[in-house]
């Protein structure tokens, strides 16, 4: 179906999502798969679409439309609930790389059932009460979590009022681009810097690459080799953040 509706377009011209007939994904399985029978195949997409269908994530759409007289079912890929899934799951795992594992667990925790009091985060999430409540007020420093009071009274006291705690995945993503754009700055500046610290190691790289071989000396072979690796960690850092950034780019956003 991701074949199907790269080739269409992922979206019509009126924004809304391609929509497509089981013929049509049956048509293109049969072309893909020669080695099996019609039947099969069917069976199979059968068994594709219920499991689609039934997916917490909701990826897949089925719509019904009247053609013709007959009510036909389509369906159609939510590609920005596919770039919330990728989303969800590169800021897992930054919060399990930057808090640990019981950190991560309240995260998805949230992500999955919303609106908690620190109580029942404790109980689900089998964490302490007590070292639930310092991931809680972490995570909430670093943006990745929110907190709502919902007062009983108007006074607003503390004894009558609820503190809820939720993940609002676009304001986290906001934050991370941010976050991905400064990281991406200053990566690109030290590589300047170490460009311009190097300048000696840089002369002797454009040297070799102009006279071919030139006889270097020991402690010149070991500069060489260490602005190559760091060089190249730099630049794979690079385009790792390059990557991250697309994900959660607000002009990613599938409309």
């Amino acid at each position: 179906m991701l074949e199907i509706s790269r080739l269409h377009g992922h979206i019509t011209n009126d924004g809304a999502p391609v929509q497509l007939s089981e013929a049509d994904i049956l048509e293109r399985l049969i072309s893909d798969f020669p080695q099996k029978s019609a039947s099969e195949v069917e069976v199979s997409l059968h068994e594709c679409l219920t499991t689609l269908q039934n997916d917490p994530w909701k990826l897949l759409s089925a719509h019904l439309m009247d053609s013709a007289g007959n009510i036909q079912e389509r369906y159609s890929v939510d590609f920005s609930r596919i770039l919330d899934m990728i989303r969800v799951k590169e800021l897992e795992a930054v919060v399990r790389e930057r808090f640990g594992g019981p950190a991560c667990r309240i995260f998805r925790l949230l992500l999955l059932k919303h609106n908690l009091e620190q109580k029942q985060i404790a109980e689900m999430a089998m964490i302490s009460i007590k070292d639930t409540r310092e991931l809680l007020y972490k995570l909430l420093k670093a943006h990745y979590v929110q907190i709502q009071e919902v007062a009983r009274t108007v006074d607003h006291a503390p004894s009558r009022t609820f503190y809820l705690w939720h993940v609002n995945l676009s304001h986290v993503s906001e934050h991370i681009e941010r976050e991905l754009y400064r990281a991406l700055s200053n990566l690109r500046a030290r590589m300047m810097y170490e460009m311009l610290r190097q300048q000696e190691v840089v002369h002797l790289l454009e040297r070799i690459q102009d006279r071919n071989l030139i006889p270097l000396t020991a402690s010149q072979r070991m500069r060489v080799a260490r602005m190559k690796s760091a060089a190249t960690q730099l630049e794979s850092s690079l385009l790792r953040l390059d990557e991250l950034v697309l994900v959660f780019s607000t002009v990613a956003e599938l409309h």
